[in-house]
């Protein structure tokens, strides 16, 4: 497209690729010189045109370069609008729910998604899981991709005909104006807990970042809320579209008594606004109670009928990595499930114990570098409170020393010890395994699916964490 055609001006440029990474060579390259949380774009716009960038977007005039300028007063969502516009108006095309929180969006995302194929709409997932359609897949690196790679998806999307697109939007994105200019026709918040206080500095902040997907729905979508959270008011303030709230709580528009949870079985009454119904679903625990609210009340805002929701609820297969049963005919049982933060791992291990087992939890879990010390503090006081044993290892180093990483997860409980330090994730699931005896229930927490940690910033391949379970119940002589 001619750069005219992307933003107005007067430049009639062909331009065949936008970006706002400065290291990026090629022909006709527009780079948006955006501000982060640690670096400026607008210091490396002079490498960006080395490279072959023909104009610059910028929020403020760049001396010494050789190519036309826009300025504009938000990069970040001039960005966004420039590929929208590139990859054909895909915002304008797709209809877009957007779910953040802390814990339950992957979960509460995949549900929306696989609902919504059930009724025969085709849509598009992104997240945790990946990018997906029926048709289309794209390699995905983080939780909400950056600007490029959201909109080639929602390009991919459009190509394999998808009418809706379910995705997860994390803090980091709302909150550094990634997302600004990306219009959402509904939002769902699931919850807040201690998390990402590395980047955020205060649950206060960490929670405005989060409001931001309100703020971004258009006022004609649909808000909803979690009634029960502690941060509700605050997201009910920045809702830029009516509110819909669901919870346990009697005082929430739509709302859930009479809950039954069983191993992989899960029942309730759901009442409220939309009326009264008896739900079951194969995905069980308390916390999916609300994620299922939250679906069915969101989706209700496009017409879609309660009781056919609720019908698909009940058909629902398991989300990759959550709760994933390994059973290979060994005597004890092998769990793998994402849970990350000492909140998720605290549902888990109360479902599990209540539904499951009643023999020994033995928890394999790690903790995340670079991220806010108390996250993997929290971790570590919770786990040995509440587990029989646990391998505490790493999750994903990023720019820390592994060993120091494990070392700091238990500086808080000097008193405890049923506990190992296994820096070598591979390692510590293998002894985890190995060291089980008959009805124990190893839970392996954290990396779930994904294949690669994170070291010295760069992504190392390996086994995920369930075809290693299964690697080693295999060379132990387990088969079914």
């Amino acid at each position: 497209m001619r750069l005219k055609e992307l933003i107005p001006c007067e430049y009639d440029i062909e331009i065949n690729k936008i970006t706002d990474d400065s290291r990026t060579k090629g022909a006709g390259i527009l780079f948006v010189a955006v501000k982060g949380l640690t670096v400026d774009g607008h210091e490396y716009a002079k490498s960006a045109v080395e490279n072959g960038a023909v104009a610059v977007i910028c929020e403020h005039e760049i001396e010494g370069l050789s190519v036309p300028q826009i300025v504009v007063k938000d990069s970040q969502k001039a960005m966004n609008e420039i590929l929208n516009r590139f990859y054909g108006a895909p915002l304008g095309q797709l209809t877009m729910i957007g779910v953040t929180g802390t814990d339950g969006k992957t979960t509460t995302s995949e549900m929306m998604f696989q609902i919504l194929n059930m009724m025969g709409y085709k849509t598009g997932y992104i997240g945790t899981n990946g990018i997906r359609s029926e048709h289309y897949t794209q390699e995905n690196d983080y939780t909400t991709p950056l600007q490029e790679e959201l909109f080639t998806a929602l390009d991919g999307f459009q190509e394999d005909g998808c009418e809706y697109v379910s995705m997860e939007a994390t803090g980091e994105r709302l909150g550094t104006g990634k997302m600004a200019g990306v219009s959402f026709d509904a939002s769902i918040f699931t919850n807040l807990t201690r998390d990402a206080l590395d980047i955020f500095g205060t649950m206060d902040k960490y929670a405005e970042a989060k409001c931001k997907l309100m703020e971004y729905t258009k006022s004609t979508g649909l808000c909803v809320i979690n009634a029960d959270d502690a941060y509700a008011h605050l997201f009910i303030k920045h809702a830029n579209a009516p509110v819909l709230t669901y919870g346990i709580n009697e005082k929430a528009d739509i709302n859930a008594k009479d809950i039954v949870v069983e191993y992989n079985h899960l029942s309730f009454t759901m009442t409220g606004k939309l009326g009264t119904y008896k739900v079951e679903s194969p995905l069980s625990g308390r916390f999916n109670v609300y994620n299922i609210m939250a679906v069915v009340g969101c989706l209700n805002h496009f017409g879609f009928e309660p009781r056919d929701i609720i019908r698909c609820v009940g058909r629902l297969k398991p989300v990759e990595a959550r709760q994933t049963v390994i059973d290979l005919g060994q005597p004890f049982k092998v769990i793998v499930d994402y849970a990350h933060t000492a909140n998720s791992v605290k549902n888990l291990v109360e479902y599990i114990r209540s539904t499951l087992t009643d023999g020994k939890i033995k928890i394999v879990v790690g903790a995340g570098g670079s991220r806010d010390l108390f996250r993997r503090t929290d971790m570590a006081e919770y786990c040995t409170k509440n587990a029989d044993y646990n391998y505490f290892t790493i999750e994903d180093a990023r720019f820390e020393d592994p060993k120091m990483l494990v070392e700091t997860m238990v500086s808080t409980v000097p008193e405890a010890t049923n506990y190992e330090l296994i820096v070598d994730r591979d390692e510590a699931i293998t002894k985890a395994i190995k060291d089980a005896e008959p009805g124990d229930t190893i839970l392996i927490l954290g990396k779930g699916a994904e294949r690669y940690m994170m070291t010295m910033g760069k992504p190392v391949e390996r086994l995920n964490d369930i075809e290693r379970a299964e690697l080693v119940l295999k060379e132990m002589g387990f088969s079914k």
